[in-house]
């Protein structure tokens, strides 16, 4: 009677978490991964910076920041996080007007699979400067998402 108990408590828990457990499936599925940017510097450049599958071996990598001046922003991804900023390990299309556009040469999976953030810098003549930075370690949903809420 008690391993009856226990195996119906199981099968209901089970069934409790299968929404949660599909709609993870489903984002991952739909190979898109969005991330926060965070203003640094006193920039007030905020945004997302989103990765999408476009391949095997090849990840697209768009910029939308808010609060961005008109002229070119370098931007790259560095090894590490926005703490500790490591080496660049892919440039990235420069921001302009608070967009961005770039493919790189790496899997979804690796990029989200490891300590990496995206920086951006404040313009091509004080690339010193950093004005947002994301760590690629939590990512968000946006509201503009395609995947379907459960």
């Amino acid at each position: 009677m008690k391993a009856q108990r226990i195996a119906i408590f199981a099968a209901a828990a089970a069934l409790v978490g299968a929404p949660a457990l599909a709609q993870d499936a489903m984002k991952a599925s739909a190979g898109l991964h969005s991330y926060q940017f965070s203003a640094e510097n006193g920039s007030g450049e905020t945004g997302t910076v989103s990765l999408a599958a476009a391949g095997k071996n090849s990840t697209t990598v768009t910029i939308a920041i808010t609060g961005a001046p008109a002229g070119a922003q370098p931007a790259h991804i560095h090894k590490g996080s926005c703490a500790k900023l490591g080496a660049v390990v892919y440039p990235l299309s420069n921001v302009v007007g608070g967009k961005s556009t770039s493919a790189v040469k790496s899997s979804l999976p690796d990029l989200a699979g490891e300590a990496y953030a995206v920086n951006v810098h404040k313009s091509l003549s004080d690339i010193g400067t950093y004005v947002a930075c994301a760590d690629l370690t939590k990512a968000v949903t946006p509201a503009s998402s395609p995947v379907p809420k459960m």
